[in-house]
């Protein structure tokens, strides 16, 4: 009867943590995809001003900068490291002003958050 107990209070254990991260991690890749999709509206649109899309930008990696300890607990560190990759060219090609180029970044950055999403969403596609 015990041993009965300790499992049960070890699954319902597991299984708070599973929704607490998932939760976690749907919170925070919802932030940084949102924030991400308004700067490339801003620079597809012309209306944000080169000011206004650096500080954009710094405001993205300050956010991702917060992030990223706490998701290197969860996510594979080689995720992570493209993701910071994809944030740093993005943010170092729009201070130069090669906006268009940044674009690309932007949606590599947008695809990968998503990506960390669906991968560590609790699925039975995921578990087994």
């Amino acid at each position: 009867m015990k041993e009965t107990i300790i499992i049960i209070v070890i699954l319902i254990i597991i299984l708070c943590g599973a929704i607490y991260t998932q939760k976690f991690l749907n919170k925070t890749s919802d932030l940084l995809v949102s924030k991400l999709e308004e700067l490339k509206n801003g620079i597809e649109k012309n209306n944000m001003t080169t000011q206004e899309m650096e500080g954009k930008s710094d405001e993205i990696y300050g956010e991702w900068e917060d992030i990223n300890p706490k998701w290197s607990v969860i996510v594979l560190h080689d995720e992570i490291d493209l993701i910071e990759t994809s944030l740093i060219r993005m943010k170092s090609k729009i201070k130069t002003g090669n906006f268009d180029e940044s674009m690309e970044d932007l949606d590599t950055s947008i695809f990968l958050v998503k990506h960390i999403k669906e991968k560590e969403k609790t699925s039975l596609k995921n578990i087994f």
